[in-house]
């Protein structure tokens, strides 16, 4: 996790704490949480994913990763350089899905003795998938989707972090361009192609593997260098290799998209109410220094 105090202008070192090991160029919906809990099951120190940007208190993660995509894709500003990287992903083993698999290539020249898994799906069903949960479009959903989005709009006016994941998420809908390229599906898998093919071209085949959550352990384990993990069947009681852990469906996805939504709008109550509390609070002493002013007032005539 980021410092306490962390400088996003670069001005400030901060020592990476484990070696970089594997880097995922994985888009979301390609089984990328399914990859992460995989690498907690074979060991691996943290893998950072979507979801620390978005579990970030106070929206630092989502600060530095929007400098990092408007750098790169933008010109904004100078690229993140190891120095950066190592303060961002300083405690992560390994990284997959968004935002760290828009500079899987970036990364690979950076930590040349990570290997690389290139993670892969059929581009017709990742679409279908991308479209009905990231990319959802508020006209499309339900009414409970409406409602979510307007809970969004509400917690962007009161909460600081939810403006800067606002920001974060605009970054990288217009990174490819000056439209939302997830919106259509000729441009969202021409984006995904050019960035696997980025990283492909930086990466000697050696060192990288194509793969994809269908394929299990085998492959993934062979080119880690790490064995299958077994668990104990409970029936027989032998050992026996671990299913491939498989999460984070299009029903949870919805189901975590309401928490987190929930949390937002907790976060911009608490604002709200510190407002309120804090208007009452000066209201208070308002009337409580005229009420002084009137007395003092009076026993002067």
């Amino acid at each position: 996790m980021l410092p306490e105090h962390y400088p996003i202008d670069g001005s400030e070192g901060y020592p990476r704490a484990t070696p970089m090991k594997v880097i995922f160029c994985a888009f979301p919906r390609t089984g990328t949480m399914s990859t992460q809990v995989a690498l907690q099951m074979l060991g691996f120190n943290r893998t950072h994913h979507m979801t620390d940007v978005i579990g970030d208190g106070d929206g630092r993660e989502a600060r530095e990763w929007t400098r990092a995509i408007r750098a790169k894709y933008r010109g904004e500003g100078k690229p993140l350089s190891r120095r950066d990287w190592d303060r961002l992903l300083g405690d992560c083993q390994a990284c997959v899905d968004f935002p760290s698999a828009l500079f899987a290539a970036d990364l690979a020249r950076l930590y040349p003795e990570a290997k690389v898994v290139m993670v892969n799906r059929d581009p017709d069903k990742w679409y279908e998938s991308l479209r009905s949960t990231v990319a959802a479009s508020p006209a499309a959903m339900t009414w409970a989707g409406v409602a979510r989005e307007a809970a969004r709009a509400y917690s962007w006016l009161l909460c600081r972090r939810t403006r800067e994941m606002a920001r974060f998420w605009l970054a990288i809908l217009f990174a490819a361009g000056t439209h939302e390229h997830f919106r259509d599906r000729d441009a969202a898998v021409a984006f995904m192609r050019s960035s696997y093919d980025e990283c492909r071209a930086a990466v000697a085949e050696d060192r990288r593997i194509e793969w994809s959550v269908q394929d299990g352990w085998e492959p993934l384990c062979r080119h880690l260098g790490v064995d299958v993990p077994r668990v104990r069947d409970p029936v027989t009681g032998d050992m026996v290799p671990a299913p491939f852990p498989r999460v984070n469906d299009r029903a949870q996805f919805g189901q975590h998209s309401a928490r987190d939504t929930g949390l937002m709008v907790a976060d911009a109550n608490q604002v709200l109410f510190g407002l309120i509390g804090r208007g009452v609070a000066l209201a208070a002493l308002g009337y409580g220094a005229h009420v002084v002013w009137k007395a003092v007032s009076a026993g002067r005539v």
